[in-house]
């Protein structure tokens, strides 16, 4: 092995013996056998040996957990019958084949993620979602903590910004973690992968706004992200106009519409008819919903 085995450096390695050998060295076979050897980099072998990490190895992986709070610092698993160039081949083929190609790349070496990485920028309309997958297991490999999105940005050349919305849009929808997949990978209308990340990082219910998203679209083909987005502020918080000669906003005057979780149904808006017409709460000035959060007659709801 030219790498260690758990962040990938190629310098100042050591071998590491899984079965320790203990002061004065062991007459165990086992513990000098090929099989209880590692190649580790200096560092990890630090952090394994003065026990701030502890290694769990099988032969489907290998797991490090911090010692002091039982969190996973990072997992790499193997799969001898796993074949890179035939995993490289389904990004060519019919896009039946995603759920294949997802299930195969924990099994890919670091140098293969990035290979498959740069190749799957040729792949078409759900390139970024193939790109998405390898950061988020990319990700789960990192032993650079806090660090780990500079990391990522530098490995595969791009900014850290994507980085961490791939993987977070990965993370919240398509991630197994034991459990069936939020989405479907194989079949789901929203390409674009603006709507994941608007979804992932503006709300606090991802899944619920992303089918909200999905359905309007069905309905409507003109349906943007940027409509998208303002149904999501629309859901939030309406305040009163700045105060108009100080430019700030009124103190109490703050009012908070009902939310997706108080509504329970992303498809409800509310509108006041005080004027004979439905007018969207927030675009009616005079109404006192606005003013004293209990208006008159009462703000009707009606379906969007």
């Amino acid at each position: 092995m030219t790498n260690c085995e758990i962040c990938g450096a190629i310098r100042n390695l050591d071998r590491h013996h899984v079965i320790p050998r203990r002061m004065g060295g062991s007459k165990n076979p086992a513990v000098h056998d090929e099989s209880n050897l590692m190649t580790l980099c200096r560092s990890c072998h630090r952090n394994l040996h003065e026990g701030r990490w502890e290694l769990v190895r099988s032969p489907e992986g290998i797991w490090v957990f911090d010692k002091h709070t039982g969190e996973l610092v990072m997992r790499r698993l193997y799969n001898p019958e796993v074949d890179p160039p035939s995993l490289f081949d389904m990004l060519n083929v019919a896009e039946d084949s995603l759920s294949r190609l997802f299930e195969a790349l924990p099994y890919l070496t670091d140098d293969q993620l990035k290979e498959a990485f740069a190749y799957a920028s040729s792949f078409g309309k759900r390139s970024w979602l193939v790109q998405a997958a390898i950061l988020y297991e990319a990700q789960q490999r990192s032993t650079y903590g806090d660090r780990t999105l500079e990391a990522l940005g530098r490995g595969f050349e791009i900014s850290q910004r994507q980085a961490q919305k791939y993987a977070l849009v990965w993370k919240v929808f398509f991630a197994g973690d034991g459990r069936e997949e939020n989405v479907n990978i194989d079949v789901f209308s929203l390409d674009r992968p603006s709507w994941y990340i608007v979804a992932a990082t503006e709300t606090s219910d991802p899944e619920k706004w992303l089918a909200y998203a999905q359905d309007r679209k069905e309905e409507d083909s003109r349906y943007s992200v940027t409509a998208f987005r303002r149904d999501i502020l629309q859901s939030r918080t309406v305040q009163t106009p700045l105060d108009a000669k100080h430019g700030t906003e009124p103190q109490g005057t703050s009012v908070q519409l009902p939310v997706l979780d108080q509504l329970t149904c992303p498809w409800i808006r509310l509108f006041c008819v005080r004027s004979g017409k439905p007018t969207p709460v927030e675009d009616c000035c005079e109404c006192e919903f606005r003013k004293t959060k209990k208006c008159e007659t009462k703000p009707t709801t009606m379906e969007a």
